[in-house]
């Protein structure tokens, strides 16, 4: 007998499913389909490589985050996958090699008017089944709207499933063979209200961030009848909005998210009775820097945009006084760090910089550090070299935790997950909010030097910054010994003797010590060590041994510092030179601004960038351009320069 079909609505994770079964949507449900993608039967039919083709996914170019299928325009047949892959199959590029690939399917759809706020609107995902072996966890993202999806099956414990292997064998794949006589079949649904969508673009996208495959039975978007889709024509305009910032004293940009679809359309776009710009698009997706005249209080306008002489678009818009964008603003550091190395990570990283703060996520091994697709952070590490690193800095509060833990059992350790929309990655900052401690942390740096923020609850007790001294490396860090001792209530001191073995070869170990100065701007209420799992409370110094694990515990009131900063100094030479580098480099010029900071990290990169300039009105290949440059200088390992001695 074939299985009945499951049922997943927004309700808590904890929900157990025969409540999520039970329980009925709150909203009302909306009136008609106003699109909808493929028939709902109980099969991939009429999707692209149905019934079996799923080992051609990457052939076909699926997957990737600058394809779409456009609502009224695109062949499910051509261009909608029947199978998404998830993070665990090979089929879709994970290996060893490669590390996990995580795809995503986008949907773009325009609505012809502005959708009212308090409507009921619906989109429902129907999967005609789902793998077994590794259960997925599915995210659906509609505009600003996020939902996380972990899928279930009767009988099947994910916590009792094992880890999975970047190298799992093709198996568990009889429904993407076509073979649905003991599929799972599930419906996803996401309620919405008509403030969730726009007039003009929008955009759903589907992702596995864990697990295995999912297989499409149907999507549909179902809203009011007096609703319709509208046609698009040889271009789609996404979004349209005024720019955050300025460029100079005299521009405000409106920023017109475009897509190319045929031909070469000309885009033209209009404030009031003038024409801002004129584009003819070639290929690809614009964002594109209309030049709106800036103003020196808030004033209300209204654009039109046409594609060859047609209107697509038009809307209201509020210019007002913006900040100064300069070419560093259009850098991303997330950029590229997907799938990547160690040394390729976002954070505030100085052009040739020593100390290279990053947000880690991902187990120890290869192409561990930053994976953007995991919505959690392990630690903030100092250093991300080719085998080198070290220094993790993490806070915390709730039990005591002194294990990271694995990058796919959030639980397990004292590593948090994300609000991943809070995350902010541009030059000189990085900020996030670690959802399991609701702490925004923040972080910026010098050259040799590290400054971060943390701004803790008042009502989750003891606050707590763990210092660990073997983060997550890409190769694997011994520890050989550590010590360290407090020299006052607000400053520590230490070395850590850290070995990789066999970096390159089986004679090729990197052997080195890293000595540090951490301070903080209040006094810590007790200092903690722990070695191997054993917590050794109120200490003022303390020296390990060689040692599987080892780390510090500086513990605060939230009540009395609900805001806790940290500045550290690092050197490969000595204390003594990490010491010199803190007060030459941070605590003398800066003190404890940590905007000051974050402001001279900007204008570093700024002289950089100013040495060279792109022409254009697309603010997608100002990113591309000053990104590359940022990468550029950032992969350049200062330890070759040195004759094999750091600068310190």
């Amino acid at each position: 007998m074939k299985p009945s079909s499951l049922h997943f609505s927004l309700l808590p994770l904890t929900v157990l499913l025969s409540a999520v079964l039970a329980l009925p949507l709150a909203a009302k449900t909306p009136q008609k389909a106003l699109w909808s993608i493929g028939e709902k039967d109980s099969s991939a039919a009429g999707f692209a490589l149905a019934p079996d083709g799923y080992r051609n996914f990457i052939e076909h170019d699926f997957g990737f985050e600058d394809t779409f299928f456009l609502v009224g325009r695109s062949d499910p047949a051509a261009s909608f996958p029947y199978a998404l892959p998830g993070p665990v199959d090979t089929w879709g590029g994970t290996w060893p090699t490669s590390g996990w690939r995580t795809h995503v399917v986008n949907i773009l759809f325009g609505l012809d008017k502005t959708p009212r706020a308090e409507d009921d609107y619906c989109l429902n995902i129907h999967l005609a089944d789902y793998a077994t072996q590794f259960l997925p966890i599915v995210k659906v993202s509609v505009n600003e709207v996020d939902r996380t999806f972990p899928l279930q099956k009767e009988g099947i414990d994910p916590a009792a499933q094992r880890k999975p292997r970047l190298n799992e064998p093709v198996r568990d794949t009889l429904g993407l063979t076509g073979n649905l006589a003991a599929a799972s079949p599930c419906t996803l649904d996401i309620p919405l209200k008509g403030s969730d969508l726009r007039k003009g673009g929008n955009q759903v996208v589907v992702t596995v961030l864990e697990g295995g495959w999912i297989l499409f039975d149907q999507v549909e978007l179902c809203g009011p009848s007096g609703m319709r889709v509208a046609r698009p024509g040889r271009a789609f305009v996404r979004n349209v909005a005024a720019a955050p910032y300025q460029l100079g004293d005299d521009v405000q940009p409106l920023l017109v998210d475009v897509e190319h679809l045929d031909g070469a359309p000309e885009l033209e776009i209009r404030l009031g009775g003038k024409t801002l710009l004129k584009k003819t698009l070639e290929k690809g997706r614009y964002c594109l820097e209309a030049p709106m005249p800036a103003v020196g209080s808030a004033r209300k306008g209204r654009y039109r945009i046409f594609c060859d002489g047609k209107k697509v678009a038009a809307g209201k818009v509020v210019r007002s006084p913006q900040p100064l964008r300069t070419r560093a603003g259009y850098v991303d550091t997330r950029i590229g760090t997907a799938h990547s190395r160690w040394m390729i990570a976002p954070g505030p990283w100085m052009p040739f910089s020593m100390v290279k703060l990053s947000p880690d996520n991902q187990n120890a091994g290869w192409q561990a550090g930053y994976q953007p697709s995991f919505e959690s952070i392990g630690c903030f590490s100092h250093i991300h070299e080719w085998t080198l690193g070290g220094l993790g800095i993490m806070p915390a509060n709730g039990p005591l935790k002194t294990l990271v833990g694995d990058e796919q059992h959030n639980d397990q350790g004292y590593r948090s997950r994300i609000d991943k929309r809070s995350e902010q990655a541009g030059i000189g900052y990085y900020s996030v909010r670690l959802r399991d401690y609701d702490i925004l942390a923040e972080i910026t740096q010098t050259t040799r030097c590290g400054m971060l923020r943390f701004s803790f609850p008042a009502d989750r007790g003891e606050g707590r910054i763990l210092i660990d001294f073997k983060p997550q490396a890409e190769y694997g860090i011994n520890l050989a010994g550590a010590r360290f001792r407090q020299v006052s209530p607000t400053r520590i001191e230490g070395s850590v003797h850290e070995v990789s073995p066999g970096v390159w070869s089986t004679d090729a170990d990197q052997d080195y010590t890293l000595h540090f100065v951490i301070e903080f701007d209040h006094p810590v209420a007790r200092i903690g060590g722990w070695s191997d799992g054993q917590v050794t409370d109120g200490i003022d110094r303390f020296e390990w041994g060689p040692c599987g694990a080892a780390g510090l515990i500086a513990t605060f009131d939230p009540a009395e510092t609900p805001l806790v900063q940290v500045r550290t100094g690092i050197s490969l030479v000595s204390v003594e030179n990490a010491a010199e580098n803190l007060a030459s480099e941070l605590s003398g010029p800066f003190g404890w601004d940590f905007d000051a900071v974050r402001q001279a990290n900007t204008d570093t990169w700024d002289d950089l960038f100013d040495r060279l300039e792109i022409r254009t009105d697309d603010a997608l290949e100002k990113t591309r351009f000053y990104n590359n440059m940022y990468r550029a200088i950032c992969s350049r390992n200062i330890w070759s320069d040195c004759n094999g001695e750091w600068v310190s």
